[in-house]
């Protein structure tokens, strides 16, 4: 009979999280959600905040729900989280404040002050990290410029999942992968880039030792094992701690000329590689060089991705108009094409509050017909991010000089069967979709790498495949976007145009 091992998953996005037990029997693996929650987060006097200690309980219900489904023993726990976001701590482990949310205004302007210390091309070539005013690096000048400048008292900071696996152990380490998040790591080294530290005037005290993913922290503090009926044996597994580094480790690839889309809140475009990819060219494109595992490179671009769609319908809903996702897509589909487009990088998309208007302000500056209307919205939405897709595709074969043939897609946002076919669409190949949960299976994934039950990376990858079910796209209408490319192309140029005159 085939030993059953189990795991335990946090898998903690912008909106949500969940707690899953995967059950790996030789080579399948199974998944059961225990519990859902909300991540949440703080909005006051001005401020965007997480509240990590309430996302900190949902963990520990988490735990409780899973020992009472599934009894008091797991090989392993582990914790995946978003980026660039962070703890300080004090030297008795006291909270210095409510950690900042990515979306804070507090940012605002500091890339360009980044600049002033350390020069664009130079910081680019020391991190091969895209420039995102929510970068870690941006949001610590922030910090710096506080009145009470909180890193003077701080003694270790904390990326969030590195936070959360230390609440389960108690040992403060920073992974790698979410490490590579910050814009202050060294991509050669898999370090913190020290230089990059002292140019701006960090303390190098409060950075912790850097580990790759796949490392064993400690077993589960004897206090919590008590309190969630967990056996205090349970491993807990700083494994890959970026959740797009857990979704990458998901994604059932066999061949050699497959991309990734790691589909959700934010899309994740990219190649998998075996070592940093830097140069003018990755630069002028903006693409970023972060930690994957078994010593890979996640080649990518961030892209807003369905936040946009998120933001509409809960604009929608606070007016009494209440839509699903499935009636979202289903609209859109109704819809037909929207022959109208929004600039995924324009900033003003990225923040929340009325997300309906911004994008019809954005068709009337443009000079584009538009309609008002729900469908028509969804649909535009959905069009630029394929679009968008097809251009990043694009410049990743020509920055990497690799054709691509097929794209994986994982995560939630595959659910919108629209979105795919678009994207088999404007990219002109065929898009594998699934696994919908990758996050969550590729951090169960690295712990079972860790612990033995499964040999390596490509081994996982060909249980992913026997698990899960996938659904292939195959392009069907790519006539409408090589039609349209060259108008698309010119409404990005006429908000580039009126963004610079103002």
């Amino acid at each position: 009979m085939t030993e059953i091992r189990k795991y335990i998953g946090f898998d903690l996005g912008a909106e949500s999280g969940r707690c899953v037990v995967g059950e790996l029997e030789g080579n399948k693996l199974s998944l059961t959600e225990v519990h859902r929650f909300t991540t949440h987060n703080v909005s006051s006097c001005g401020q965007f905040n997480w509240d990590i200690l309430a996302i900190y309980q949902e963990l520990v219900k988490g735990l409780s729900l899973a020992s009472e489904r599934f009894g008091n023993h797991f090989d392993g726990i582990s914790v995946d989280t978003w980026g660039v976001d962070y703890v300080l701590l004090d030297a008795d482990n006291r909270l210095l404040g409510y950690p900042c949310h990515y979306r804070d205004h507090r940012t605002d302007g500091m890339i360009e002050k980044s600049f002033n210390i350390v020069p664009k091309e130079k910081l680019y070539q020391q991190t091969g990290i895209q420039f995102v005013q929510f970068n870690t690096l941006f949001q610590l000048l922030a910090e710096r410029n506080q009145k009470l400048n909180l890193l003077e008292i701080t003694d270790k900071i904390l990326l969030i999942p590195d936070f959360l696996n230390f609440m389960l152990s108690g040992q403060k380490k920073a992974e790698y992968t979410i490490v590579s998040t910050t814009s202050l790591a060294d991509p050669m080294k898999r370090d913190w880039c020290w230089k990059l530290i002292d140019a701006y005037k960090f303390p190098r005290n409060i950075f912790p030792e850097v580990v790759e993913p796949g490392y064993k922290l400690d077993t589960i503090l004897p206090e919590l094992a008590k309190r969630t009926g967990i056996s205090q044996d349970t491993l807990v597994i700083s494994g890959a701690g970026h959740d797009t580094a857990a979704a990458v480790v998901s994604v059932p690839a066999h061949s050699k000329d497959w991309a990734f889309l790691s589909s959700g809140t934010w899309s994740l475009m990219g190649m998998e590689l075996p070592k940093p990819l830097i140069n003018e060219q990755a630069m002028a494109y903006n693409f970023t060089n972060e930690g994957g595992v078994e010593g890979t490179i996640r080649f990518l671009k961030n892209i807003i991705g369905l936040w946009p769609i998120q933001e509409c319908r809960r604009y929608w809903l606070a007016r009494g108009r209440e839509y699903n996702y499935v009636e979202l897509a289903k609209l859109a589909m109704e819809n037909g094409p929207a022959g109208a487009w929004i600039n995924a990088d324009d900033s003003r998309f990225l923040k929340p509050e009325n997300m309906p208007e911004k994008i019809t302000s954005y068709f009337r500056e443009t000079y584009q017909k538009y309609k008002d209307e729900v469908g028509f919205i969804i649909r535009a939405i959905l069009e630029s991010l394929a679009f968008k897709y097809r251009s990043t595709i694009a410049e990743i074969e020509e920055v990497t000089g690799q054709k691509i043939g097929k794209l994986h897609a994982v995560g939630g946002g595959i659910q919108n069967e629209v979105l795919n076919q678009l994207t088999a669409d404007a990219l002109g190949c065929e898009v594998i979709a699934g696994p919908i949960e990758g996050t969550v299976i590729g951090n169960i994934g690295v712990q079972a790498i860790t612990t033995g039950a499964v040999k390596n990376l490509q081994e996982f990858r060909k249980i992913v495949t026997n698990s899960f079910e996938l659904k292939t796209y195959h392009p069907d209408k790519s006539s409408y976007f090589d039609e349209y490319e060259d108008s698309y192309k010119e409404i990005l140029k006429i908000n580039l145009f009126k963004k610079s005159v103002t």
